[in-house]
């Protein structure tokens, strides 16, 4: 079949543009392509500086390592240890004027890196008296961490909190 001059014309107008479109969606594909691995490159090239970064601080983290595994306290009792956790605290709290109530001895939990001795409790003091309290129990080399605390005003009296805390030390595995 032949075709008219015309239809050549308009033939390779439509074919243009078919290959000029198919030219255009290739090469938007690439350069979001091209993106998509530039940023993977810097996130890689992110990654390997803070590995190299940790490498370079082996020796101190080995030392806390050290450190860390020399003054953990070891847990040779599961069943006195809630109580002398309570009474840590209770000694504490006695001598920061906190109040406590509602105290609650939890089970070990255990993990990969620890064993953990839970007390719940709730308080009853000024501000600054529970700041320092709990200034007093969280000193690093005790090994003892409030896991979760809600702390109030009381609405009775606004210059107490009252509060509401997990207290947890935790052991060597």
């Amino acid at each position: 079949m032949k075709l008219s001059s015309r239809e050549r014309v308009l033939a390779l107008v439509v074919g243009g543009a078919v290959v000029f479109l198919v030219n255009i969606g290739l090469l938007n594909a690439f350069a979001h392509r091209n993106i998509v691995l530039r940023t993977e490159l810097t996130d890689r090239q992110s990654e390997l500086s803070q590995i190299n970064e940790l490498l370079g601080e082996q020796s101190l983290w080995a030392t806390r390592d050290a450190a860390l595994t020399a003054k953990q306290p070891k847990l040779s009792n599961e069943n006195a240890a809630g109580v002398e956790l309570l009474d840590m605290i209770r000694i504490l709290a006695k001598k920061h004027s906190v109040a406590l109530e509602n105290e609650v001895i939890g089970g070990v939990a255990r993990s990969t890196w620890y064993r953990s001795v839970s007390l719940t409790l709730d308080t009853h003091s000024s501000w600054p008296d529970l700041i320092s309290f709990l200034y007093a129990v969280q000193k690093p080399d005790q090994f003892i961490v409030c896991e979760s605390a809600n702390i109030q005003v009381d609405p009775a009296d606004q210059t107490k909190m009252l509060g509401h805390l997990k207290i947890a030390r935790w052991y060597a595995p």
